[in-house]
């Protein structure tokens, strides 16, 4: 187990803020990914300018 001087202020280690990291960007990516496609998608059916 993790030593308590290993952890940052969240109680992660290092390695596990990175994985975290990792996990929430590409979460993000695929967020932003089907907001765009949504906006194209409703700017077809009905243009807003």
């Amino acid at each position: 187990m993790a030593d308590k001087s290993d952890l940052s202020f969240t109680g992660l280690t290092d390695e596990q803020a990175q994985e975290l990291h990792s996990v929430y960007m590409s979460g993000l990516w695929l967020f932003t990914a089907v907001a765009i496609v949504a906006h194209i998608a409703t700017y077809i059916w009905a243009p807003w300018f």
